[in-house]
């Protein structure tokens, strides 16, 4: 390890060993208010986390914002984080610790020593302990994966209800040849039966994944697995094939070319390199071959985490209209189970319920405030995760 790297990691170095344990103990407690006393927990004390979590988060943190904002430890939301930088923070401890890591105890209040912890836990394969009486929803997140507002989401629906997320799978899954909606819908079946419980299932999905939690339903149907509850969280795609949304024009090059200082100022000037790679990367097999194979490659300046986002985006976007050119009926799942929560602020031109109501006559139609991305954000995220914990618990009871 560099003096550049130990310098970073000995910013958010906890006090550990017996000497630390004494400086500790002789620090007498706060007193707590005698119209409130409290209960002081043998766990109040955090565990220190280890050096190689330290490390690692120093490198993700220098990397994703900056060492400055490191050493005043700062929460990474004051240090000016935001979801698209937290994401980029996991994906580097993801590459430098090679596993797979759960957006969920990253969230953007944590300080460093903190993210290290959270990190520590889930090398230990630890995870936060959760009511098991409560009942299960498998959420299937937008086209783009799991995102920090779905965290908040889960969280705001603790402890009525246990909501896990479901991994859509690496991109590579994409280019199998014949692979198309119904295929990426009973693999995630597959997935959630293995660690669903006894009785019926309670799904959700956001966006590109509230039609895929229905196509999911009717996947699990097949295997035996019945339905209780789909939640569909405004999605933009219909559940019929022959209905299209309103073609959106694309830019042309001068504008793009005219758009480049403003995407530079805002910081995407990366993000929108890397989604012109790929559309045209994504049209030549032989160069698609040759990015699964150099997908692990580093690249500077977290290039290589936009590159494998804008490949994931553009992928299953084009599952997705490949699907739409299909005459196929809907995915059949009980038209009574689906309920669609649809944002007041809709996209214009666009039918209030997508069709939505044409293919399944038992829908339900819960409203709510926002725009399709704002419902998932303050102040409009509270009234969701209440009508949603009523529409899933009151699905739950029916079939106990």
């Amino acid at each position: 390890m560099s003096l550049t790297d130990a310098a970073d990691a000995e910013t958010i170095v906890v006090p550990e060993g017996p000497a630390a344990e004494r400086e500790r103990l002789a620090v007498p407690p706060p007193q707590p208010h005698p119209a409130t006393p409290l209960v002081q927990s043998p766990l109040a004390t955090p565990v220190p986390p280890t050096r190689r979590a330290r490390t690692a988060v120093a490198r993700a943190w220098r990397r994703v914002l900056n060492r400055r904002s490191l050493r005043a430890d700062l929460s990474f939301g004051e240090a000016g984080g935001d979801s698209l930088r937290l994401l980029k923070l996991v994906f580097d401890l993801e590459t430098q610790c090679g596993i797979s890591l759960p957006l969920a105890p990253f969230s953007s209040d944590l300080r460093p020593s903190e993210m290290a912890r959270a990190l520590d836990r889930c090398l230990r394969g630890l995870v936060d302990e959760a009511d098991t009486t409560a009942p299960m929803v498998f959420l299937l997140p937008a086209i783009g994966g799991d995102d920090p507002r779905l965290v908040d989401l889960r969280s705001l629906c603790r402890p009525a209800l246990r909501v896990e997320v479901v991994d859509l799978g690496d991109w590579p899954e994409l280019l199998e040849p014949g692979f198309d909606v119904p295929t990426l819908a009973r693999r995630l079946a597959a997935r959630i039966a293995t660690r669903a419980p006894p009785g019926p299932l309670l799904l959700a999905g956001w966006s590109y994944g509230g039609f895929l939690a229905v196509a999911v339903g009717a996947a699990l149907g097949e295997i035996g697995r019945e339905v209780a509850f789909v939640g569909v969280l405004d999605t933009t795609a219909s559940p019929m094939s022959l209905i299209d949304l309103a073609p959106q024009r694309r830019p042309t090059r001068l504008e793009n070319l005219r758009a480049v200082p403003a995407w530079i100022r805002a910081g995407q000037g990366r993000e929108r390199l890397a989604d012109f790679i790929v559309t045209r990367v994504v049209t030549r097999p032989p160069l698609l071959r040759l990015a699964v194979r150099l997908r692990h490659v580093w690249l500077p300046f977290g290039f290589r985490f936009h590159l494998n986002r804008r490949m994931g985006l553009r992928l299953r976007h084009d599952l997705m209209a490949a699907w739409r050119r299909r005459q196929e009926p809907p995915p059949a799942v009980p038209g009574r189970s689906v309920v669609l929560f649809r944002a007041a602020d809709t996209v214009p031109d666009v039918v209030d319920e997508l069709g939505w109501c044409a293919a399944y006559p038992g829908l339900r139609i819960v409203a709510v405030t926002g725009a399709h991305t704002t419902m998932l954000e303050p102040p409009h995220l509270a009234t969701l995760c209440e009508r949603f914990v009523e529409a899933a618990l009151h699905a739950a009871g029916g079939n106990i």
